[in-house]
């Protein structure tokens, strides 16, 4: 187990997923806008977009929009957020609807299914949400593992601001150094 941990965080070559966004729209139309953007913002990085307001889409990257709730479960959804990355097969879930820290602590504890690089929208800082989301895209499409790719836009160091701004998340590398095909 150790060994895959490690092998996970210091693999020098990413593992290729493929170039497919699935849109999970369990908000009930109230983050369409939000939908609208991202959609905008990313598609021109993915070989195919999948959109569903009910079945979890199968892809490699999954936008999930909606409010966890204080047990994990996503409202709207019968699921929990790792039931709903175990059935989408993603590598990559970002949920894009800003919740609170405390609503993500159940909903992202490990299990023994759902494991993905997940990111946890806290606040989308506007317009930088979209444009942060595509500069991680497109660095992993030209081969930078996602890992690598957040620090070099989001750096990890106590008084370093990014340029430009980013959103406010909480992030777990859990399948570790992943880039697009």
């Amino acid at each position: 187990m150790i060994s895959t941990v490690l092998f996970r965080l210091f693999n020098p070559h990413p593992r290729r997923i493929e170039s497919t966004l699935g849109i999970l729209d369990l908000s009930d139309g109230t983050a369409s806008e939000n939908i609208v953007a991202d959609r905008e913002a990313l598609e021109g990085l993915f070989d195919e977009v999948r959109i569903s307001t009910d079945q979890v889409p199968n892809c490699a990257v999954l936008f999930v929009y909606g409010s966890v709730e204080s047990d994990g479960r996503i409202s709207g959804s019968r699921l929990g957020l790792r039931e709903i990355i175990r059935d989408s097969g993603a590598s990559v879930v970002v949920v894009a609807t800003p919740n609170t820290v405390e609503s993500y602590v159940e909903a992202s504890k490990q299990a023994d299914y759902g494991m993905a690089n997940l990111v946890m929208t806290v606040d989308r800082r506007g317009d930088a949400f979209a444009t942060f989301f595509k500069n991680l895209f497109s660095d992993m499409k030209s081969g930078t593992s996602m890992p690598v790719a957040w620090v070099k836009l989001a750096p990890q160091i106590r008084g370093v601001k990014p340029k430009p701004p980013h959103p406010k998340t909480v992030c777990r590398m859990e399948v570790g150094h992943v880039a697009l095909s």
